[in-house]
């Protein structure tokens, strides 16, 4: 087994040079090696590695994908008989918002008695960790990054809450899977002969962005990996342990390091960064190790400044983008609030409009709006399904059952999204809602009809009372308009570009209303809370194989003057304006043919 430490560019190179050196020689009839990563974009990184596809008997995919595929869906049932058929849900499929489960199974744990605290969406409700017999559930933290762990009498409510979920429903989330995987490839009874079935299937184990794996992920590869037959290689870097959120731990190295006959192996070598970029990296690796240039690779590292954070920036971009014979620019966000502060968008919080099916609608429209579109289908889907079945999360085998092309239902879906896109002059949120309600209830009616499948629909509650005077207008997100000018974008966050490389990326960090906020305090803040803050901003500027460009506000450049000045040294330090004006303005890699990346971090946009 071995650890390598550097970076995913470097490891990927490596990881896809361990795949053809076994395929050489590979003689195993039947058997394959897995080749698993903890996001899709890392599997489909290693199949570029490689040049080919690998096809069966061998396996490429998710960590979480190949744990449900061969260990929870063939043998939950044999482990747990309550449990129903499994179904893993999307995360992108929106759950925390469902409000019914099949046979209105809860989705929701009430607070304790006494409090003022929303209720817990078991959906949400991530497995972090185990002592001994008592199970650690974290949940998102309100307006922040990261997890809490519930107190342990709510952890059981929730787990007892979740049980009911996977016996009536088999609805899983991927930390569910996780969860269960780890249980059944550690049972006293059927564990081994499931471990063993594995081990005969996959001899040769790898795994990627270990990193960002959570405890019972790990703790299912440790089981795997303590035969004796199996061989592993596990790649990854602490520094880019950027999924918390998620219950991953970055900590997760040092078990796997006490494996018997594990070897460890530590690469300081980047394939991607030129030196400055390197050195700037350096002052926020949490492992405070050198990283060591790639060869040939020729770059800078820029600071400029800002007063007017929107104007200039969106300079900045117009600037780049003239200059760059790219005609498309990538914006990469920590925050969502931060893109749409770039981008100039307007919209309010999303409204509690007082029905589920009617909150379901506007966030598929919002969704639509900022181009993600399977986020809208999947909410769209939602504001039918109750009404028509009296629960969200419909599948599709369940759709055939009831008579229903699956198709057919998903162009109903798409048909009242547009519908409900439409924009009427002067509409109340009020208004939209009863005019929404109301088609859905027709649509889905004349839908019945033409499909000889009976459905009862339920009436959509009409808004509340409060809405008849709010301008639905102030609630819809309206992207600028693209001009010959102003480069198309799509607008990504940081974690979305997680594992990839650019010609040049652009860190911008918008003002913050917090000095603790400021990147001067929380990229070195000891404080465990902030710590993924600092490797956000290290993963943000190791993406690019040219120029580093890091923007941030004039306070806080003065703020990184008195606390970081050798972080200072690192960089040419000018204004935005004056960057613009100058020569100086060309960066080095700015001729090439490759999309160049923004990447906003960081503040509260």
């Amino acid at each position: 087994i071995a650890r390598l430490s550097t970076h995913a560019d470097f490891r990927r190179r490596g990881v896809a040079e361990a795949i053809r050196r076994e395929l050489v020689a590979w003689e195993v009839k039947g058997s394959g090696i897995a080749a698993l990563s903890f996001t899709r974009v890392g599997g489909e990184e290693i199949r570029k590695a490689v040049g080919y596809e690998l096809d069966h008997p061998h396996y490429v995919g998710t960590l979480d994908a190949f744990l449900f595929r061969y260990v929870v869906r063939p043998f939950i049932r044999q482990v747990y008989p309550r449990c129903a058929q499994p179904r893993l849900i999307p995360a992108d499929w929106s759950p925390k918002f469902w409000q019914k489960g099949p046979a209105n199974t809860p989705l929701t744990v009430p607070p304790p008695k006494g409090t003022q605290n929303a209720p817990i969406r078991i959906l949400e409700a991530c497995f972090v960790g185990q002592t001994n017999a008592p199970i650690h559930i974290g949940y998102p933290k309100p307006y922040h990054s990261g997890l809490y762990l519930l107190p342990q009498d709510m952890s059981n409510k929730v787990l007892e809450a979740k049980k009911q979920l996977w016996c009536k429903a088999g609805w899983l989330t991927h930390s569910d899977a996780a969860f269960l995987a780890a249980n059944i490839l550690a049972h006293k009874s059927h564990g081994r002969m499931v471990v063993e079935e594995i081990v005969r299937r996959f001899p040769f184990v790898i795994v990627d962005e270990l990193q960002d794996t959570g405890w019972f992920l790990g703790r299912a590869i440790e089981t795997i990996l303590s035969v004796k037959t199996v061989r592993g290689l596990l790649v990854g870097d602490p520094d880019q342990a950027i999924f918390e959120f998620n219950g991953a731990r970055p900590d997760l190295f040092d078990r796997f390091s006490k494996l018997p006959d594990a070897l460890e192996l530590s690469l300081v070598t980047t394939r991607r960064c030129c030196g400055p970029v390197c050195r700037v990296a350096e002052h926020l690796s949490q492992s405070r190790r050198r990283i060591a240039q790639a060869e040939g690779h020729t770059g800078r590292a820029i600071l400029l400044s800002y007063s007017d954070f929107v104007g200039e920036v969106n300079g900045l971009r117009a600037h780049l983008h003239k200059r760059s014979s790219s005609t498309h620019f990538r914006m990469v966000a920590r925050l969502r609030n931060t893109v749409d502060a770039l981008l100039c968008r307007q919209g309010n919080d999303m409204p509690a409009l007082g029905s589920a099916p009617l909150n379901h609608m506007h966030r598929a429209v919002t969704q639509y709006r900022l181009g993600q579109q399977t986020k809208a289908l999947a909410d769209a889907r939602a504001a039918l399904e109750l009404p028509a079945f009296d629960q969200e999360g419909i599948r599709d085998e369940e759709l055939k059952e009831t008579g229903i092309e699956p198709f057919a239902w998903k162009q109903l879906a798409v048909e009242c999204l547009f519908a409900a896109n439409e924009e009427l002059l002067g509409e109340t949120l009020f208004d939209w809602g009863q005019r929404t309600g109301a088609m859905i209830c027709d649509r889905i009616k004349q839908f019945s009809a033409t499909t000889n499948v009976a459905l009862n629909v339920h009436t959509i509650r009409k808004p509340s009372k409060k809405h008849k005077t709010s301008t639905r207008d102030g609630y819809l997100f309206k992207p600028l308009p693209v001009t010959p000018d102003s480069p198309g974008l799509s607008v990504q966050t940081v974690h979305s570009v997680k594992g990839e490389t650019h010609d040049l990326t652009v860190l911008v960090c918008p003002p913050v209303d917090r000095v603790s906020r400021c990147p001067s305090r929380i990229w070195w803040s000891d404080d465990p809370a902030d710590l993924e803050e600092r490797r956000i901003a290290f993963v943000a500027m190791t993406r690019s194989k040219g120029d580093f460009i890091l923007c941030v506000s004039s306070e806080c450049l003065g703020r990184l003057k008195t606390a970081r000045p050798a972080f200072i040294q690192c960089f040419e330090c000018t204004t935005i304006a004056d960057f613009i004006t100058d020569q100086g303005g060309s960066t080095a890699l700015l001729s090439e043919t490759e999309a160049s990346t923004l990447c906003a971090i960081g503040g509260h946009g």
